[in-house]
C-alpha cells in the first residue's frame, strides 16, 4: 500500500512503486489460498456462502462509501463551480464526470478493468484522470475471489495432492507471465496487459502455489531443515523488490516482460521466509505497522480519488505534477477518512452483518446518518445524469480535426516543385503573424548574393503531419499559419507519420516546409529521419520536440536534435524547452497543451518556420 500510495503521489521519485500492487496480488493468492485449505482440514468442507459472505463484508462497505464520496464530492464541485458561472461541460470538473456512470458500474460490478480496457484509454495516458481508476485491481483481486474457491474444491474433490496442486497453480502462473510478454505491444501502450486479468493473474497464481506447498505434510520439516535457505531467498527478494521499486518504470518493455514476474517471485520469496521464521514476522508487526495493514484497503482506496481531486482544485488536473500542498492534503484526508470508515463502518459490517449494522447505525444516528446519505446520493444522481460526453482535450481534438478537414477541403493544394527551396521574403514577421522591425543585414562584399532574411512563410506553403499534440494546437496553428495543411492523427508513431510524408510526396501534395511533430507515442525508430528527409527531398523540415512523461521520451528528444545537428535542412521547433520553462501550459494528462499552450505551440512551430525560411 505504502509503495503504491508514494508512486501516485510521487512518480519520478519511486518510478516502480506500482509493483506494491504485485505484492499485494501474490500475499492475496496465498492468504485465500491458506484460508480455504485450512477451513476444508478443520470442517472437512469449504463453505462457499460463508466465504463469498465474509469477502462482501470486508469489501463492499469501504468501496460503497468511497464511490459516493468521491462522485458526490465531484458533483457538487462542479454544481458550485456553474454557480459561479462556468459551464460544467467546460471545466476540470466535468472532466472527471466523463463517462463515470461507467466506472460506478464497474465499481458495483467488480469489472473495472475491463471496462477501462474497453474504452481505450490508456492507464497511464488518459486526458483525464479517472476519478475511480485504483479500482482495476480490485476487480482483478474480486474475479479471482469468485473464481478460486470453485478451482480448490475441485483440487480437493479429485483427490489431488498439493504437489500437484502447487505444480498446476505454477503453470498458470507461468502461462499468464508469457501471455503478457507475448502480448505486450513493442513500444505502445501496456494497458491492457497490465490490467487484464488473464494476462496479470500470474502473482495470484505464484501466492496460491506456495500456499499449496505449506499446506503439504512435510513442509513445516522441510521448512525447518532449510531455514538458512529461506531466510537467504527472502532478502534476496527483498533487495529485488527494491530495485524494481526504485528504478523500473511502469511503461518499459522490461516491465512486462519479466519484471512484474520477478517482482512476484521475490514477494514469494519474502513470504516464505517470513513463514518459516515466525520470529521475524513478529518483529514486523509492530504497532504502527499494523495499524497501517488493518486500514490498508481504505487508504488504498481513498487516496486516489482524493489526490485527483485535490490536483483538479489546486494544479490543473496535473496528477503527475501534484503541488506539495495537494499532497499534503492527499495524506492527511486519506488517512482521516480510511481510519473513520474503518471504525465507524467497516469494523461493525465485518463483526454484525450488514443488516444489523445498519440497524445499529440507523438507532444510534437516524437524522443525521439520514439527512447525509439522502444528500450524498442525490448528489452522486446529479452528476451521473448531468456528466459531459466529452471532456474538454476530446472536445479540443475533435475541433483540430474538423480544422484539419476544412483546410483540406477549401484551400487548393500548391503545385510544389519536388526538392525546390523557397525564396525568403524581404521582412521577418512575429510568431502569430504581426509585424517586427526588419532584422538588420550585413553588406554582402562586392558580387555576393544579399544574404536572406528570415520570414514566417505562407501558411499555404507549410504541410504539418503530427500525433495528437499537434491535432490539439490545430486552432493556434490554424491562426498563426493561415492555410496550413495539418495532417494528424491521434496515436501517430513516427514510422507512420513518416509514411504519411511519403505519399504526400508521391503525389505531389508535400509542400515547401514539412513540419513534422511526432514521438509522442513511442520512440523514433534509427533510420526513421533518414527515411523523412529523404521523402522531403531536400525542403527545409522543422522537426518538434516531443514532451511526456514517458520512458522513450529522452530518446525521442535526443534523435531529433541529432537530426537538427546533423542536417543542415532541419530546423528544431523546442517545444520541449518551452513546457520545461512554464508546465501550465499543459493539460492534465501532462502531454497535451491547454488553452494556453496552443498558441505557445503555434508560436514555437512558427518560431521555426521563420527560421527555416534561409535554409540552403
Amino acid at each position: 500500500m505504502v509503495l503504491v500510495v508514494a508512486f501516485h503521489l510521487a512518480p519520478a521519485s519511486l518510478p516502480g512503486g506500482y509493483v506494491g500492487v504485485d505484492v499485494f496480488f501474490v500475499l492475496s493468492g496465498f492468504l485465500i489460498t491458506t484460508i480455504l485449505l485450512r477451513e476444508r482440514a478443520r470442517d472437512g468442507r469449504v463453505s462457499l456462502r460463508r466465504f463469498w459472505t465474509h469477502r462482501a463484508r470486508r469489501l463492499l462497505p469501504a468501496l460503497a462509501l468511497v464511490v459516493v464520496a468521491a462522485v458526490a464530492a465531484v458533483a457538487l464541485a462542479g454544481g458550485i463551480a456553474a454557480l459561479a458561472g462556468a459551464p460544467l461541460a467546460a471545466g476540470p470538473w466535468g472532466d472527471l464526470l466523463v463517462g463515470i456512470g461507467g466506472q460506478v458500474a464497474g465499481a458495483a460490478t467488480f469489472t473495472s478493468n475491463w471496462l477501462l480496457i474497453a474504452s481505450g484509454q490508456g492507464y497511464a495516458a488518459a486526458a483525464t484522470p479517472h476519478l475511480l481508476e485504483n479500482l482495476w485491481s480490485l476487480a482483478v483481486e474480486e474475479q479471482f475471489y469468485l473464481l478460486w474457491p470453485l478451482a480448490v474444491l475441485a483440487v480437493v474433490a479429485f483427490g489431488g495432492t498439493m504437489r500437484r496442486a502447487a505444480w498446476a497453480a505454477a503453470v498458470l502462473a507461468l502461462g499468464s507471465g508469457a501471455a503478457m510478454a507475448a502480448l505486450v505491444p513493442a513500444g505502445g501502450d501496456p494497458t491492457r496487459v497490465y490490467m487484464g486479468t488473464d494476462t496479470h493473474a500470474f502473482g495470484l497464481m505464484i501466492g496460491a502455489a506456495l500456499a499449496f506447498w505449506w499446506a503439504r505434510p512435510d513442509s513445516p520439516a522441510l521448512a525447518a531443515a532449510r531455514r538458512p535457505r529461506a531466510i537467504s531467498l527472502g532478502f534476496v527478494g527483498a533487495a529485488c523488490l527494491v530495485g524494481i521499486a526504485a528504478f523500473l518504470p511502469w511503461d518499459s518493455a522490461w516491465t512486462y516482460r519479466g519484471g512484474l514476474v520477478l517482482a512476484s517471485l521475490a514477494t514469494a520469496a519474502i513470504i516464505h521466509m517470513l513463514v518459516a521464521v515466525p520470529a521475524l514476522g513478529e518483529v514486523l508487526d509492530a504497532r504502527p505497522l499494523r495499524w497501517l495493514g488493518d486500514r490498508s484497503y481504505g487508504i488504498y482506496l481513498w487516496h486516489w480519488p482524493v489526490l485527483v481531486i485535490a490536483v483538479t482544485a489546486l494544479d490543473g488536473g496535473r496528477v503527475r505534477d501534484a503541488s506539495g500542498l495537494a499532497i499534503a492534503i492527499t495524506v492527511v484526508v486519506t488517512l482521516v477518512a480510511a481510519a473513520a470508515s474503518y471504525r465507524w463502518i467497516e469494523l461493525p459490517v465485518r463483526r454484525v452483518g450488514f443488516r444489523r449494522a445498519a440497524r445499529m447505525a440507523w438507532r444510534r444516528r437516524t437524522v443525521a446518518a439520514g439527512g447525509i446519505a439522502a444528500a450524498l446520493t442525490a448528489a452522486v444522481v446529479l452528476g451521473m445524469v448531468h456528466a459531459p460526453e466529452r471532456t474538454a482535450l476530446e472536445t479540443q481534438l475533435e475541433e483540430g480535426e474538423r480544422i484539419a478537414a476544412q483546410a483540406a477541403a477549401v484551400l487548393p493544394e500548391p503545385a510544389p516543385t519536388p526538392g525546390a527551396v523557397p525564396t525568403p521574403g524581404a521582412r521577418a514577421s512575429s510568431l502569430l503573424g504581426t509585424e517586427e522591425p526588419a532584422l538588420p543585414a550585413r553588406v554582402p562584399p562586392p558580387g555576393a548574393r544579399p544574404a536572406p532574411v528570415p520570414e514566417l512563410p505562407s501558411g499555404r506553403d507549410v504541410t504539418l503531419v503530427g500525433d495528437s499534440v499537434a491535432l490539439g494546437a490545430a486552432p493556434a496553428l490554424a491562426k498563426a499559419l493561415p492555410g496550413v495543411s495539418i495532417d494528424a492523427e491521434v496515436g501517430r508513431q513516427f514510422a507512420d507519420g513518416v509514411d504519411r510524408v511519403e505519399r504526400l510526396a508521391d503525389r505531389g501534395r508535400l509542400r515547401d516546409y514539412v513540419v513534422v511533430a511526432l514521438g509522442t507515442n513511442g520512440a523514433v525508430p534509427a533510420g526513421e529521419v533518414d527515411r523523412l528527409l529523404e521523402a522531403a527531398g531536400g525542403r527545409p523540415v522543422v522537426m518538434v520536440t516531443p514532451f511526456g512523461d514517458r520512458t522513450w521520451m529522452r530518446d525521442s528528444q535526443r534523435e531529433v536534435r541529432a537530426a537538427v545537428r546533423d542536417h543542415t535542412t532541419v530546423v528544431l521547433a523546442d517545444w520541449q524547452s518551452a513546457v520545461l520553462r512554464d508546465p501550465s501550459v499543459l493539460g492534465p494528462d501532462g502531454i497535451h497543451p491547454d488553452a494556453k499552450g496552443m498558441d505557445v505551440f503555434a508560436r514555437v512551430v512558427a518560431d521555426a518556420l521563420t527560421r527555416a525560411s534561409v535554409v540552403r
